[in-house]
């Protein structure tokens, strides 16, 4: 309280005691009326004065929340655990906050129903079930493990009731399989890992791997009919990874620190070539995230192969290293999302029948929700191999895909119908059939 409103208050003692003391009724009202403004005087001098909001900071408000809202359905669609792991590390160090020991069991439930010509197949599209933990060893080193597996139930049972007959691109796999097994530690401004982990190369590819039950076609990935591990370009077996991350926490242009993603592996074998395995194989890798929610990003993966296997080799059309580069760029919006790669791919690819080519490759991936909980699904896969690629034949994959989600809880819990528009041409000049897709995905917790 100011001195003024000390003096005001003293003086205002005075003439009250002095108006009850000489009992004066007449002026008691006009006493009590002077205390009212008295006071009202007081609280005008000590509280400070709040401007009422307006409408144009409500609107920034919601419109800041609704980017949260869009962030966080991002951040959650990531397949790779790791991602998600140095996004919420990098948002507790802006916050302060360290947690000492952590340990979350995690799932998935992706059970589908697809009708391709007059066969239908009841399989798994992916359902795994995970554990990951992290020890705080000190306030800048942490500790940390994963384990993710995959299974196929669904595909069993499908087998056993239909008798093996399925449709020709399908697989039988195993029932349970590895998907990710890695250690490692992070801190502050690297992360190091050890073990079969997501790839560098997958930081830029995911970009467009998000059509449920089909997609991730065109950008090699998952190349040679596989899950890109021992090339090194999707969940990469016994592979060194080093995260970097340059800059400040927050920036003017980034909304997190440039990443800078390398990765090793050392005599993984060539997939579908028994007895022949590469020799050292790196990956690099850097997105940029920016704050107005967009993101560009390049990756590049290379194969060695021994000279003295070449000549056996080429009967299977492998002539070099085997090599991919690829360039992704991403924008989302609470109610949007759209994303693409370009892919170059050199003795990477294969073709069923196992044939490698170089080629090019295209995806684009874009959703749209149109009401409430209800989002449209759009894209496309292209993939071409060089016009001198003779071993081929008229071999591509060309194909879009439409198709309707209903969300329960963003990518989390989902049931979608998507429909998958065949151009694609096999090795031996079949076209393929178009794949009718009903499903429902389920993570916990």
């Amino acid at each position: 309280m100011c001195g003024a409103s000390v003096r005001c208050c003293m003086q205002l003692r005075r003439r009250v005691m002095s108006i009850f003391e000489k009992k004066r009724a007449s002026r008691i009202l006009p006493g009590l009326l002077a205390l009212s403004l008295s006071v009202q005087v007081v609280c005008a001098e000590d509280t400070p004065v709040t401007e009422p909001q307006t409408v144009d900071d409500a609107e920034s408000k919601e419109k800041e929340g609704a980017k949260k809202e869009a962030r966080k359905r991002e951040i959650g669609v990531e397949e790779d655990p790791a991602v998600k792991q140095a996004v919420d590390a990098a948002e507790k160090r802006v916050e302060g906050v360290v947690e000492r020991f952590d340990l979350q069991l995690y799932g998935s439930v992706r059970l589908r129903y697809r009708q391709v010509d007059s066969e239908s197949v009841w399989s798994d599209g992916g359902s795994r079930i995970g554990l990951t933990g992290g020890w705080q060893v000190s306030d800048n080193i942490r500790l940390f493990a994963r384990g993710e597996a995959g299974f196929n139930l669904l595909d069993q049972v499908d087998f056993i009731f239909n008798r093996g007959d399925r449709p020709p691109d399908q697989d039988f796999g195993d029932t349970f399989f590895r998907r990710l097994l890695n250690v490692g530690a992070e801190t502050p401004h690297a992360v190091l890992a050890v073990g079969k982990a997501w790839s560098t190369y997958y930081r830029v590819s995911s970009f467009t791997d998000r059509f449920q039950g089909t997609g991730a076609s065109a950008s090699g990935t998952y190349n040679a009919g596989t899950d890109g591990g021992n090339t090194g370009t999707g969940r990469a077996d016994d592979v060194l990874q080093v995260r970097g991350f340059v800059g400040p926490l927050q920036s003017e242009l980034l909304r997190y620190p440039l990443t800078l993603n390398v990765q090793a592996q050392n005599g993984e074998p060539i997939p579908l070539v028994d007895g022949k395995n590469y020799k050292t194989t790196v990956g690099l890798s850097t997105v940029f995230e920016g704050k107005s929610d967009w993101a560009i990003g390049v990756a590049y993966n290379h194969a060695n192969i021994n000279e003295a296997d070449l000549e056996s080799l080429r009967s299977v059309g492998i002539d070099g290293d085997a090599t991919a580069l690829v360039v992704g760029a991403r924008w989302y919006g609470d109610d949007f999302y759209a994303g693409t790669v370009v892919s170059r791919l050199e003795n990477h690819e294969a073709t069923a029948e196992g044939i490698y080519f170089d080629g090019t490759g295209w995806e684009v991936y874009s959703q749209y929700r149109f009401h409430r909980r209800w989002w449209a699904i759009a894209g496309w896969n292209i993939l071409e191999p060089r016009s001198s690629q003779s071993q081929v034949g008229p071999f591509k994959i060309d194909y879009g895909v439409l198709g309707i989600r209903y969300s329960f809880q963003d990518f989390r819990q989902m049931i979608f119908v998507n429909a998958r528009l065949e151009s694609s041409v096999t090795q031996d000049g079949r076209e393929r059939p178009n794949v009718y897709t009903i499903g429902v995905r389920w993570d916990f917790p």
